[in-house]
Formats: C-alpha cells, structure tokens, sequence
C-alpha cells in the first residue's frame, strides 16, 4: 500500500514546485510595482472672445492655460515623469472639438482645439494618440513635487458667425493623468468662448436723388437700399439724423423701411427696430418725399448730408 501511493505523490511534487515557483515569481512581481500618488489641480477656465479672422494664430483667437499635477513617489522604482491626456471634449467633430450654445431649440457649434504649442500646430486632443509629458519637480520619497503642463486653445480658422447668437459658447474638456501608462489622477477643463455681437452696414446706402419739376401736382418719392449684417437673435436699431431738409428750395422728408419708395404709406419712420436674422444680412431702405406744389429755386444745388446710425 505505501508503495503503491507513493507512485502519485512522486508524479505531482515536480508540478507542485512549479506551481509554487510560479506564485513566487507572481508575489515578487507584484511587489515590485510602482505606488505612486497624484492630483490634478483644477485647471483655470479658457476664456475669450471670438475674433473673425481667416487665421486661428490672429490674436484674441489664442488662449493660454495650464494644469498643474502633485505627486508623492513612495519607491525609487516609481517614475519620475507623467504624461497628460485630454478628451475630445462633449462636442467633438471631424474638424477638432467644438464649444456649444443651444438657443431657441437650435445647437449651434464654433470650433476650437487643443494645442501643445502657441503656434497651434501640435495638436492635443484624443488620449489614445496624443498626451503632454512632464518631468516631476523631485525624486524625494514620501514628499510631494510637482509638475506643469501648458497648453493653447486656439479657435479654428474661417468661421462665420453672423448667423450665430452672440453670447457665451462651452465645452468639457476631460484630463487624465498617467504614470508608466497607469491612470493616477483625473481633472477637467471648461472652454468658453463668447461670440460677441456684430453689426454693420453694407451695400449703401447711395445718394438720394429726386426728378422734381417746379409745381409739381403731386408729391414725389425716392430711395435707396443699403444692408444690414447683424448677428442673428440680436436686436438692433436704425435712426436717421437729420430726418427732413431742403435742396435748391424743396422741402423734403426721409424715412426707414423695409420696402421701397412707391407711396407715402412706405415711407416709413424715422427710427425702426430690427432683430438680426439666420442669413446674417437685412436689406432695409431710406425713403424720401417731396410735397406737391414747391416752385423750387434756381441756382446751384448744394447736397445735403444726414446721418444713418446702428445702435446694439
């Protein structure tokens, strides 16, 4: 009997000592593992004012920020630099990540991204392709150091927003940070950028001009047409100064509208309000009448100027 069992015990110790040699290597592995502790300071919001230009370098376009981590090393075999990753942020798109307003149940999006440099050339962004690394500040044990990482925000190139409403744009940016491709510490970073209101005047208005004969029986309208290019949602306002004259001894009076001189119901008043639209422009006019019966004055004609003003 006692030889009989031994058979099998001698066929399982070789695998035994394996198995036990297997755990130590495991147990001496595990042991050797870096613990290593870190925090991401709150990073300070990217905040700035969109800038029209054709180049995303254009300055206002341009933000720098950083984001600071601390760590404590508790063996020598920790690492002594660290490497930061961001997110594509909650709105992200083919061309980079996007800042975002929601207004009157529409998304509207402006494109910006992450930069490793001010130049805006070394993206950052997408933490499976792309993080900043930083050497910790000290190789104490047991004592915090630290490390910095800088960044740009940049606006992406060749957007028009005079269809967009002015105000504040925002995006979530999520940080993570790495040691020997451990994650050991998360923060995030809010991105706004205010899309400012704009309007301006286009396309005119051209000089006013009026075919007047001497008595004439009836009243006599003119007009010109000019454009209005204003944010979309803002509301704006069109004042005229002066708002009546006269011109080689006619007498006139002039009005804004939104159609042409025909009669004097559309003459119109002298100051109308407005609200920016989808397009980006409004073509708006300046009418103009002359009252019936004026015997006029010879001699030369001397223009006379009036003010068009937009306010918003």
């Amino acid at each position: 009997m006692t030889g009989q069992s031994a058979g099998p015990w001698r066929l399982l110790w070789p695998w035994l000592v394996r198995l036990l040699a297997s755990l130590g290597l495991s147990f001496m592995s595990t042991a050797a593992h870096a613990v290593i502790t870190c925090s991401l300071s709150a990073p300070v919001a990217v905040n700035f004012a969109y800038v029209s230009a054709t180049s995303k370098t254009r300055a206002g376009n341009v933000q720098q920020g950083s984001v600071t981590a601390n760590c404590t090393r508790t063996s020598a075999a920790d690492p002594t630099t660290v490497t930061l990753s961001a997110s594509n942020g909650l709105y992200a798109s083919g061309q980079g990540n996007n800042v975002r307003q929601v207004f009157g149940g529409t998304n509207f999006q402006i494109a910006y991204d992450l930069y490793q440099d001010s130049a805006c050339s070394l993206s950052w962004r997408d933490q499976k392709n792309s993080t900043i690394s930083a050497t910790l500040s000290g190789t104490a044990l047991n004592t915090p150091v630290s490390a910095t990482f800088p960044y740009w925000a940049c606006k992406l190139a060749a957007q028009t927003l005079t269809s967009y409403p002015s105000g504040l744009y925002s995006d979530r940016v999520d940080l993570v940070l790495y040691a020997a491709r451990t994650e050991v510490a998360t923060s995030s970073l809010n991105v706004n950028i205010y899309a400012p209101a704009v309007c301006s005047i286009s396309n005119g208005p051209s000089q006013l001009t009026f075919s007047y004969n001497a008595f004439s029986p009836t009243a006599v309208f003119a007009g010109t047409s000019f454009r209005a290019n204003c944010t979309n949602f803002l509301p704006y306002t069109l004042a005229l100064s002066p708002v009546s004259g006269a011109v080689g001894g006619l007498r006139y009076s002039l009005g804004l509208s939104l159609s042409a001189a025909g009669s004097a119901s559309n003459i119109g008043p002298v100051s109308l309000d407005a609200v920016g639209n989808a397009t980006g422009t409004a073509t708006h006019y300046i009418n103009g009448a002359m009252v019936a019966g004026q015997p006029g004055q010879a001699g030369t004609i001397v223009p006379q100027p009036h003010t068009l003003t937009i306010t918003y």
